[in-house]
């Protein structure tokens, strides 16, 4: 099943710059094919499609039918129903409850409108997530095969090597030589003594070569990590498909000399460009740059070459940042000459993408907590720190911070009641001294509109970083899998603290102050003042989601207008010393996945969750995506960089919250329906459990089409790809995966301590060699 606007097609031919005519997504594409060459190839993966496209485009194209199908049966039926004005007005109701399911008399023959809708919404639904979820395989296959060779695409991450961390490495009790009963019975059920070791001919494999622990013991006698390493896989694969081990050494000792290095290196570079394009511009320099060295935090060497006492001295940058780049890199040096402790990670690459497709999704030992192979993550996004962790550690740290998110979620919610109670309307006006302010039009619509979603809004907002540190606290190992746990674990908490908790308060203080005066009337008659209650109270809390969405809505346009980044670039420029500090302020900023995909699939399911209840939140969830279109166009193509590809990975999670949203659409019109009595609420359940098994039939079906790469399609590619790798791509490959601190340009920095020189000599007036030329932009523009 394709998807209707044809996200495949948008896909290929974004990559193949072709043109493109599409309904639905014809100004992204347009936008993207009149961008520069260079951004149209940057645009031409997965993320930015998969992303901006399609999980944005499932949700508008849902909700363009579902305002359709609302507009047209469900608002008509419940806006002429008339139960609402039966009752007695109260401040909890409003015109907006007229087209909602609150309107409806109890056992009305109009529920029939809802419950066919709830078939309606839920198939069309479900057909277009199948629908995305074919196109989701077909685009990850497709940039698959865009992949360069080598990297990614050939290696794979392994985990939990046994024994080079010292876990392990100890000799256990040895076994006597007397045969231990569990042999004797085997030997007997196999017919016989020995039959163990020599059963119908064959020679049982030694115990202590299956065994990770045994054979890790064994190599490293001999040998060091990477030999061990290096022996596995050539074991497994053979010598030939083995290109390069890059196992993981224990930096943390380098790890603050190369933080130090990069900070003096950025400064350097900054003032010298500086200098050099005031040199250009013949531009007076009044005062040359200093650098204040503290006494606690000044290093032994510039002490006594600078005389630094008990007060801080100031000294020339010019002079002090290449001495101290030289010395941090000798220190540096020095200091991978001692580095012997291997830590339990190691990155392999293979000279083809079969071997490394076969390896990635092996059982490499029958013990689970050793040798655990996964995809390699993209160099650039790999968390060194967290690669020491073993398993069960983190294991350990995971259910830790689980429970520190049930904590979290506890905290918040008398947040969410006392927002749910101080903006009820009704309530609000019964404390003494506002009554009078409640009732002013202005400050009820504010209440009633604006202030729940936009406090909420800004209580969300501390949550995604929080989750990002716990993340990475629980060992993630990549910056993608810290993204996919904020968009799980967020979304787990917008479920719980924004709708679940918030929708049943909100429903039983609707009307809390109506319950308490007529308390006596409905303990009499509970079996129908109840539903009564519960049936008007539910539809109703739905103006409040209308608003989150709306601020929602909004705070999309504020993304695009980025009025708190412009005010923070603005004070910022004034403390940037030179152009290249303030071009970094704006050139590199990162979109957030985590963040901005767990706010969309949460609009939908809050869209699918009211669509029946009270339909007029189908428009506004339209709004939202349309929004999100514009926005997403405009941030992924001119503002925001892409930190990872993630290769469809991310959509597991995506298809897993959409049926969230299905399921809560059909529990909550189960539910509501069967309080307002209609008699044939029960005809939901069969839809219910429809919809269960097409969501394990879909997982199964789509699970590692998300996740691997096919067998077929790995051949096809390496027999694409020469046959032999060459010299450039080996060395290439063997550092790719090494550790920042071993990565460190010494031609770089031999370069930027040279015209840092000459820029120094030609501002005192002596010869320097400074070309002050300007450079020539051989980049050409595109037609």
């Amino acid at each position: 099943m394709g998807m209707p606007y044809g996200l495949w097609s948008l896909s290929y031919n974004i990559i193949t710059q072709d043109r493109v005519q599409f309904c639905c997504l014809q100004d992204f594409v347009v936008a993207a094919e009149r961008a520069p060459r260079k951004i149209q190839y940057s645009l031409a993966t997965l993320v930015m499609p998969l992303f901006s496209a399609l999980l944005v485009s499932a949700g508008w194209v849902l909700f363009a039918f579902c305002t359709f199908w609302c507009c047209v049966v469900l608002m008509p039926v419940n806006g002429t129903a008339g139960f609402l004005a039966s009752l007695p007005p109260t401040l909890a109701t409003s015109d907006l409850d007229l087209l909602s399911t609150s309107n409806l008399y109890p056992s009305s023959s109009r529920m029939w409108a809802h419950l066919i809708s709830a078939y309606v919404v839920s198939l069309v639904a479900l057909a277009l997530l199948l629908g995305f979820s074919n196109d989701v395989s077909r685009l990850r296959a497709r940039y698959i095969s865009t992949r360069p060779r080598g990297g990614v695409s050939h290696s794979v991450l392994i985990t939990d090597i046994p024994c080079v961390d010292g876990l392990g490495a100890k000799e256990p009790p040895k076994r006597s030589g007397a045969m231990q009963p569990s042999d004797q019975r085997m030997d007997a059920e196999l017919g016989g003594k020995g039959a163990v070791s020599g059963h119908h001919g064959y020679t049982a494999i030694d115990d202590e070569l299956l065994d990770p622990w045994a054979d890790a013991r064994s190599q490293l006698r001999s040998g060091n990590a990477e030999s061990m390493v290096r022996n596995e896989m050539v074991t497994t694969y053979g010598a030939s498909k083995v290109a390069a081990v890059n196992v993981v050494y224990d930096t943390s000792k380098l790890d603050p000399l190369l933080a130090k290095y990069d900070k003096s290196k950025g400064q350097l570079e900054d003032i010298t460009d500086d200098y050099i394009g005031k040199l250009r511009r013949r531009a007076e320099i009044k005062k040359r740059k200093q650098v204040s060295l503290m006494p606690a935090l000044t290093p032994k060497w510039a002490k006594e070459r600078y005389h630094v006492g008990t007060s801080s001295v100031k000294v020339d940058a010019l002079e002090y940042l290449p001495q101290e780049m030289e010395y941090l890199l000798q220190e540096m040096k020095t200091e991978r000459q001692h580095i012997k402790d291997a830590r339990p990670a190691a990155f392999v690459t293979f000279n083809d993408r079969a071997s490394a497709n076969s390896a990635a999704t092996s059982l490499q030992a029958y013990d689970e907590t050793t040798w655990r192979m996964q995809p390699a993550p993209q160099s650039d996004e790999v968390i060194w720190g967290n690669l020491s962790m073993r398993y069960k550690q983190r294991v350990m740290r995971s259910l830790g911070m689980w429970l520190l998110f049930i904590a979290i979620l506890v905290f918040y919610l008398p947040i969410t009641a006392a927002i749910q109670m101080v903006v009820n309307l009704q309530n609000a006006a019964s404390i003494p001294g506002l009554n009078v302010i409640v009732r002013l039009p202005f400050v009820t619509q504010v209440l009633q509109g604006i202030l729940p979603g936009l406090v909420l809004k800004i209580f969300l907002a501390l949550v995604p970083p929080i989750l990002k540190a716990m993340a990475r606290f629980e060992g993630k190992m990549s910056l993608s899998e810290v993204d996919f746990s904020v968009v799980s674990r967020y979304f787990i908490f917008q479920v719980f603290a924004l709708f679940i908790f918030n929708f049943l308060l909100g429903t039983v203080t609707s009307d809390l102050l109506g319950v308490v005066k007529k308390f006596n009337e409905i303990a009499e008659a509970p079996t129908r003042r109840v539903p009564e209650l519960l049936g008007v109270g539910a539809a109703q809390t739905s103006s409040f989601y209308m608003s989150y969405i709306l601020i929602q809505a909004c705070g999309l346009g504020g993304d695009m207008l980025r009025l708190v980044g412009l005010v923070l670039f603005f004070v910022f420029m004034k403390l940037a010393g030179t152009e290249k500090a303030r071009y970094r302020l704006w050139a590199k900023q990162n979109y957030e996945f985590g963040k901005n995909v767990a706010n969309h699939t949460m609009v939908l399911l809050l869209g699918l969750a009211f669509t029946v209840l009270a339909p007029l939140i189908a428009p506004f969830c339209l709004l939202y995506f349309s929004l999100a279109l514009l926005a997403q166009k405009y941030q992924l193509i001119y503002v925001v960089t892409l930190p990872y590809q993630a290769a469809g990975r991310m959509w597991m999670n995506c298809f897993n919250q959409i049926m969230t949203g299905i399921y809560f659409l059909q529990a909550m019109a189960l539910c509501v329906l069967a309080v307002k009595g209609f008699a044939f609420a029960a005809l939901l359940i069969p839809l219910i459990l429809f919809t269960a098994v097409v969501h394990v039939n879909c997982k199964k079906l789509f699970r590692r089409p998300w996740t691997l790469m096919s067998a077929k399609e790995a051949a096809l590619l390496d027999a694409r790809d020469p046959a032999d790798i060459s010299p450039s791509e080996l060395e290439e490959v063997s550092v790719r995966y090494l550790s920042p601190v071993f990565k460190v340009d010494e031609a770089e920095h031999a370069e930027l301590i040279q015209r840092a020189a000459q820029v120094d000599r030609h501002m005192k007036g002596e010869a320097s060699g400074l070309d002050l030329s300007e450079p020539v932009d051989d980049t050409a523009e595109d037609a």
